[in-house]
């Protein structure tokens, strides 16, 4: 048997519209797990909820009905509860069952409905064996997030008490000619190679868009996906992600259209996010050069130390790569659950940047947050925003240097409500009390015996408590290849690698508590060894003593062969 939350993402949001001689039905709540109650035993019962289009022809109920045949009224309420559509139905004997029967009434007319405002279905019979099936619903409201509302799902009434489950239904259109309205078009930087454009349609639709930089037409595009979502304004909001180049002014066109075909337009202009600094990558390949084994100690790590999960393959800094066209490979997905937070960590095999999505099962946007570092290990937390004892999807997402993306996602419930001791904020994360203060990642030069380099990277110990497992050290090359992986023991606050070879690296420090990495500080840079004429020129300073000495040596030797030559005069 499926299970509920499963249910009804694919009969409300998940699937393709389908078409009956009713009409379409675009909503249905008709999960497996049901019970019954008869109509007549007790108070009115009624189900609340968002239209979520603007036209209503007709509604599905599910009921059984083993006693004698009888008549049934299911009237149509607005929000201020006027009765807008009354239709009385004939019932015969209809067997009892687990799930019950689905029964459908259509409407004397279609009726105009706002899909940001509640209505109500309400049955009333006399007849004794009428039953209507319900079903606990799915809680997907955030605590301080206002549009995900319970009512999306729709909320049973008796009488005038809300309960803790709905009615099963579904909703039908007879017929449309009329355009989606389209509204609050809005675009935000995700990172420099990505963008999300969220706007509002009046009724559920499909969307597609074209998109080039301005004034070269639209060479790039997303097409329809066949699948029709809801975002009413107030209610829900609709977003995807774009791919971009950083720094350019774009124009667009995006395009909507609701189940009958009906298509509504907005374009203007909007522009990417500031490139990376440094500048970003550009050849990035899975290679064949050996990589770094799960089981295999990196070099100067200390003994005993935990083995990086990163199975990245390390090159040299002068091995070419040719052209990236596989998108980075997700793996170790860990979180961190609270009762109103959640850290997630994951790892990729080759750099990327990290996103992290936290939404309602029925996929409805919470909040997000993003780092558009270029790394192996990501971690991102959200610390307010989620609601205690709640539902939700976190979609986390890495792009590589050249746009390749890959994405995963996953269900969790953040905790029942966390009483916190006096003094204590509420969403403290306990698990961690580390606070770096001013951390920085440097690095020096300095001669060995040998007379190459030893490079020395330091970082800041932290206030507070340290992490577990030490510090991770990642090193990469211009091309943003993985040459090294330094594990450094807790306590320790340095590095020293000696056999880079010439060039020009970034280096990010990790803290290690238990295989979860977080970033210290932003990249570091680091340059290994200066070329010849960077090094003469460094002695300009000496070069004026240098050619007056040469000068002087040079004047000297010619005045004391002039002097040998000249003959003592013979009185």
């Amino acid at each position: 048997m499926k299970c509920l939350l499963t249910g009804i993402i694919l009969t409300i949001f998940g699937m393709p519209f389908f078409v009956f001689a009713h009409g379409t039905r675009y909503l249905e709540f008709n999960p497996d797990t049901t019970s019954s109650l008869k109509i007549a035993d007790g108070a009115t019962p009624s189900q609340v909820f968002f239209p979520q289009s603007d036209f209503l022809g007709g509604f599905d109920v599910w009921l059984a009905n083993p006693g004698s045949s009888g008549t049934a009224v299911f009237d149509l309420l607005n929000e201020q509860e006027n009765v807008i559509a009354t239709k009385t139905v004939a019932i015969g004997n209809i067997v009892e069952t687990s799930d019950g029967t689905r029964f459908h009434i259509d409407l004397n007319s279609q009726i105009s409905v706002l899909g940001n405002q509640k209505y109500s279905i309400k049955a009333t019979s006399s007849m004794p064996e009428l039953r209507l099936y319900y079903s606990n619903r799915v809680k997907v409201v955030a605590h301080n997030a206002p549009i995900a509302s319970e009512y999306i799902t729709g909320v049973g009434k008796l009488g005038e008490e809300e309960q803790e489950f709905s009615f099963k239904y579904a909703l039908y259109e007879t017929t449309e000619t009329s355009a989606p309205i389209l509204s609050n078009v809005a675009w935000t930087v995700i990172s420099p190679d990505q963008m999300r454009v969220d706007f509002n349609a009046n009724e559920p639709v499909d969307y597609k868009i074209e998109y080039g930089p301005a004034g070269q037409g639209y060479p790039q595009s997303i097409g329809f996906t066949n699948e029709y979502h809801f975002c009413v304004l107030g209610i829900a909001a609709c977003n995807f992600m774009v791919s971009v180049s950083p720094n350019i002014n774009y124009q667009y066109i995006l395009t909507v259209k609701d189940s009958w075909g009906n298509q509504s337009q907005s374009s203007g202009t909007f522009n990417s996010g500031q490139g990376l600094t440094p500048t970003p990558l550009t050849s990035l390949e899975p290679s064949t050069t050996p990589s770094l084994s799960p089981t295999q100690t990196p070099a100067n790590s200390p003994t005993g130390s935990p083995i990086p999960s990163s199975t990245a393959i390390i090159r040299s800094p002068n091995q070419s790569s040719p052209p990236d066209n596989t998108p980075p490979a997700i793996s170790n997905i860990r979180t961190n659950i609270n009762d109103r937070s959640i850290d997630v960590a994951w790892t990729t095999d080759e750099i990327a940047n990290s996103h992290l999505l936290i939404s309602t099962p029925f996929f409805i946007t919470i909040t997000d947050t993003s780092d558009s570092t270029l790394e192996l290990e990501h971690l991102l937390k959200i610390k307010s925003g989620l609601g205690a004892n709640v539902n939700y999807v976190a979609t986390i997402t890495s792009n590589d240097a050249v746009g390749n993306t890959s994405k995963a996602s996953i269900s969790f419930s953040t905790l029942p409500s966390i009483i916190s001791p006096p003094n204590q904020p509420a969403n403290q994360n306990n698990q961690s009390n580390q606070q770096f203060q001013e951390i920085s990642v440097s690095s020096q030069n300095s001669p060995n015996g040998e007379g190459g380099n030893i490079n020395v990277i330091r970082w800041e110990l932290p206030v507070g408590v340290e992490p577990s497992n030490g510090y991770r050290v990642d090193i990469f090359d211009k091309n943003g290849n993985l040459v090294k992986i330094i594990l450094v023991s807790k306590g320790s606050n340095s590095a020293q690698v000696s056999d880079l070879e010439n060039g020009e690296y970034s280096v990010i420090v990790y803290a290690n508590n238990d295989g979860v990495f977080e970033k210290i500080n932003q990249p570091a840079e680091l340059k290994v060894g200066d070329s010849f004429l960077k090094r003469l020129l460094s002695f300009w300073l000496f070069l004026p003593v240098a050619l007056g000495l040469i000068g002087f040596l040079i004047w000297k030797n010619i005045k004391k062969k002039t002097s040998q030559n000249i003959s003592p005069a013979v009185p």
